[in-house]
């Protein structure tokens, strides 16, 4: 008994410098060669509680808290919302703030110049998705005090497929443009190498994922998509 209580101490230890989500999770870096003039972000925030199975308590996605105006109807449906940078989404499903935070970012960032004069709108969509915790290595961890988890084997993972939607209008709401593809992430739950939300982190790799596909889409289809914009 006295030596097994030291090897659980260093478990324990380990366990608890997992790596938490870092900024750069929400900052995508492959920025498309040609960019559309500015367009404003928006976001189907009840297709990701869907996609998510999110408890939420949803209000307008504002900064104003004396203004909560629930899901009410927008041109691109119920419960969408313009969103920036600073916007707060009233969610206890974190996955839903860090699809925001993603979105707006790689737009402004990645797919649009935020310097050239407003052209029309972008919408993000959440469609069908398969999200799967794999404890299969869970009995080998606890068979072994979590000894072999400190030398690199996954305590569990998580694989994330995601259908990314994505809608380009111009200013008069004309659809112009709409891409769907499916992302794809696999994140380990393990020791000092691997995530405490690896569930979180595969949700936000897969959007990800998807997004640069769309911007591979956007990136060909880019001479039609500015002329329409004009």
């Amino acid at each position: 008994m006295k030596k097994i209580i030291p090897v659980v101490v260093v478990l324990v230890v380990v366990l608890t410098s997992c790596r938490g989500l870092k900024d750069d999770t929400f900052q995508p870096d492959f920025q498309n060669t040609e960019l559309l003039p500015r367009l404003t972000c928006w976001i189907d925030q009840p297709s990701f509680e869907n996609a998510y199975g999110a408890n939420s308590y949803s209000v307008k996605a504002s900064d104003d808290l004396t203004h909560p105006y629930g899901l009410t109807e927008t041109p691109y449906g119920k419960g969408v919302y313009e969103v920036n940078e600073n916007t707060k989404l009233y969610t206890a499903e974190k996955r839903i703030q860090d699809a925001k935070n993603i979105f707006v970012y790689d737009v402004n960032e990645n797919i649009t110049d935020p310097t050239t004069e407003r052209a029309g709108n972008i919408v993000l969509r959440a469609g069908a998705i398969y999200c799967k915790n794999n404890y299969k290595w869970s009995w080998l961890s606890g068979f072994t005090l979590g000894i072999f988890n400190a030398f690199g084997m996954p305590m569990a993972t998580n694989i994330t497929e995601l259908e990314v939607i994505v809608e380009i209008y111009d200013k008069r709401d004309n659809l112009v443009a709409q891409f769907n593809e499916r992302g794809y992430a696999k994140v380990p739950m393990a020791a000092y190498h691997g995530y405490t939300e690896f569930q979180r982190r595969a949700g936000d790799l897969a959007l990800q994922d998807g997004l640069m596909k769309i911007k591979e889409l956007i990136s060909r289809d880019y001479q039609m998509i500015n002329a329409k914009l004009k």
